[in-house]
């Protein structure tokens, strides 16, 4: 049997926002437990090729990739130490990144790095139940392109 060797458990994939500065240092957004990214690459160009030798041949669809487009979600805690952070950080494009980190030990580092792009806050929700947890929703989207680095 062959199982998976490069499972990373959901607790080593972050969120984190960049200070601006430069070097950049990023923070990681505390209590956010559910985690998620997307990138889709949307907008093709798309036409159909035909034999000129034979016209009447089957054509062939070509297409090409017209943009990429890139969302992250988080759920978790509500934090009330980070609010003044993130009420800071809605409504300007700044630096994020979507880490997979892996514990120092026993793994073995495989893929390590992170996502990384230019987003904003689109969307924040605070919700709260009686007798439960404040939760907090949030989704960042991109303001240009996302890129991969790998960790050093």
């Amino acid at each position: 049997m062959a199982y998976t060797t490069g499972r990373v458990k959901g607790n080593y994939a972050d969120i984190m926002f960049g200070d601006g500065d430069d070097p950049e240092v990023f923070t990681q957004l505390c209590g956010i437990n559910t985690r998620g990214i997307t990138i889709t690459y949307a907008n093709a160009f798309e036409t159909t090729d035909y034999d000129c030798q034979d016209p009447e041949a089957v054509g062939q669809t070509l297409r090409e990739v017209g943009a990429q487009d890139w969302s992250i979600t988080g759920s978790g805690l509500y934090n009330r130490s980070q609010m003044a952070a993130i009420r800071a950080l809605m409504g300007s494009s700044q630096s994020w990144r979507f880490a997979l980190d892996e514990p120092a030990s026993p793994a073995t580092a495989i893929d390590a790095g992170w996502w990384q792009g230019p987003g904003f806050i689109s969307s924040f929700e605070i919700t709260g139940n009686d007798g439960e947890w404040t939760q907090a929703n949030l989704t960042i989207t991109g303001t240009g392109l996302l890129t991969w680095a790998d960790a050093a």
